[in-house]
């Protein structure tokens, strides 16, 4: 018989199928949730429906929407506990800091702590999807240095975030556009912090385990921190006038550019258009600097210097992401921009919810192999002669 050859290694496991799932597709130039296309969603439902989608496999209803809405409105407070912590970590500490460690923080208090039947983990999710547009709110207004505004039951997800963060100085389209950017980020198949929170999952671990090591992956830039980059490179720039000269010498010196690049969108990231409808609509009355004009004119001058790019370099600025216009349309709504990662999380819990559902719903241990590179055949020396 012959010897079985080991598979090639494939960095970045680019390209490899590790799983099945139900909840969501991603291919180039489409996003579908259960069935259900991206543009579909955000033109009609409320995030409610898509998180009811999500961990359903179905939309509701007229009575189950208007239960689900009931049943996440009456999990919005935190405990003294829960407060207590955001208090103590919101001066110093990050967003995303402060929602990972909120999130373990509330395992201690899940009243089915550890218990992973689909029926515990159902109410979970509802639990986490509800507490945690309450623990950012208060987080940015004792950030700065206003007191947290409770959560509103007569309001909806979106609507009540907005309620908790602004209170009447929100802005006016700011229920209407967070409802559309959560449900945008709400799930994108087999992503890092996903990935991350089934392999965790599929260890036996709970929910908020696999929640909180999900948040840990999201932190990193290259997953979850382009909003940031972006405006930061946007600042950079300056003005309009300015991006031309700025592009060429940033390829120049090999600069990463934020809100470029998608490893599986080739030609499109269907979420992007969106955010970039939002931001073209709130920069009418925008009177700081120019950027959305910025972010036009720099997709223009990369689309027409990335042929002259090296193979490599063109791959990185392939696709206009779901961060570049995401970092803009925050901006003009009043959220600083190092809040982004944070924003995204309000979304995707859902996702991430379902999908611990679905790994503990049929599991089995993620364990992939390593190629071993280190050295061989050394042997023991005591260490009077090292």
């Amino acid at each position: 018989m012959a010897e079985a050859r080991p598979q090639a290694t494939v960095r970045g496991l680019e390209g490899i199928v590790a799983t099945t799932t139900a909840i969501g597709l991603v291919e180039d130039q489409r996003l579908v949730f259960r069935g259900y296309s991206i543009d579909d969603l955000v033109a009609h439902a409320q995030y409610e429906e898509v998180a009811h989608l999500l961990l359903n496999g179905e939309l509701p209803d007229r009575s189950q929407l208007r239960d689900f809405k009931a049943e996440i409105a009456r999990h919005r407070a935190l405990s003294p506990f829960v407060r207590g912590l955001v208090a103590e970590t919101s001066e110093q500490a990050t967003a995303m800091d402060v929602l990972r460690t909120a999130v373990s923080a509330v395992a201690t208090e899940d009243p089915e702590e550890g218990d992973n039947s689909q029926e515990a983990e159902y109410r979970k999710s509802i639990r986490l999807t509800a507490k945690l547009p309450t623990i950012l709110a208060a987080y940015i207004r004792r950030r700065r240095g206003e007191q947290p505004i409770p959560p509103e039951p007569s309001l909806g997800h979106a609507a009540n975030f907005a309620h908790m963060t602004w209170g009447a100085k929100a802005h006016p389209r700011a229920a209407e556009i967070m409802n559309a950017a959560m449900i945008i980020q709400a799930e994108h198949g087999l992503n890092a912090s996903t990935f991350v929170a089934r392999v965790t999952a599929s260890t036996g671990a709970d929910m908020h385990a696999a929640v909180t090591a999900a948040f840990g992956a999201l932190k990193g830039p290259l997953h979850g921190g382009a909003t940031d980059g972006t405006m930061r490179m946007l600042d950079e720039i300056g003005s309009p006038d300015h991006v031309e000269t700025w592009v060429d010498k940033a390829i120049e010196r090999k600069y990463k550019f934020s809100g470029f690049g998608h490893r599986v969108y080739k030609t499109e990231d269907p979420r992007a258009k969106h955010l970039r409808r939002f931001a073209a609509e709130l920069s009418k009355d925008w009177t700081g600097p120019r950027y959305f004009e910025m972010q036009e004119r720099l997709v223009d001058a990369i689309a027409t210097r990335r042929p002259k790019m090296s193979p490599s370099a063109a791959e990185k600025v392939n696709v206009v992401n779901v961060d570049f216009f995401a970092a803009t349309t925050y901006t003009f709504l009043g959220i600083p921009a190092d809040l982004g990662t944070s924003i995204f999380a309000l979304g995707r819990i859902a996702g991430w919810c379902a999908h611990v559902m679905e790994q503990h719903g049929d599991n089995r241990l993620i364990r992939p192999e390593s190629e071993y590179t280190g050295p061989a055949g050394k042997t023991w020396v005591p260490i009077a002669e090292r």
